[in-house]
């Protein structure tokens, strides 16, 4: 795969990301997870956006320009990082918002793998930096993610009476 191509592959899965969180936004009732899914959506955006100008510098035979970049996310709540705490406890019918958690959990991971790939694949020490610095924000979403997966999945199993054991 050529680098172009492989840029272009990553362009896809941010704007995947990017849909995924706009909507999930958009049809929460919890104003934190709003919030935080906004941002991450922004995110992922500005991600494609400095591979699309990557993939569009690579296409005109220009030097390959790599960006700085700039992070816009925190988490800071380490047990419930995206939705509010309050969210827990109305958490039984909260279906669309715990199959977003699991989407985005494996979307997050393929992609943070996919970018160190393409990091230890690079012989461009800047190239190397940029996907490794992806990586790692990939990672941080994907940390965030699974926090929050912990934090709400054995109540939202005993709620909706999942769980083998009740």
């Amino acid at each position: 795969m050529s680098l172009k191509q492989a840029i272009a592959v990553a362009m896809k899965a941010e704007i995947e990301g990017r849909e995924l969180y706009r909507v999930v936004a958009e049809k929460t009732d919890d104003g934190k997870a709003r919030e935080v899914f906004t941002y991450l959506s922004e995110e992922e955006n500005r991600h494609f956006e400095y591979l699309k100008k990557m993939h569009d510098s690579l296409g005109e035979g220009k030097r390959l320009d790599i960006p700085v970049l700039k992070k816009i996310v925190s988490f800071d709540d380490a047990e419930s990082p995206i939705f509010s705490r309050e969210f827990r406890s109305r958490i039984k019918e909260k279906h669309f918002e715990m199959s977003a958690l699991s989407i985005a959990l494996r979307m997050e991971r393929d992609s943070s793998e996919y970018y160190k790939k393409m990091a230890q694949e690079s012989s461009d020490e800047q190239l190397r930096s940029f996907f490794t610095k992806l990586a790692e924000w990939e990672n941080e979403h994907y940390g965030a993610l699974h926090r929050e997966m912990e934090f709400l999945e054995q109540e939202y199993f005993e709620e909706n009476r999942f769980s083998p054991f009740l």
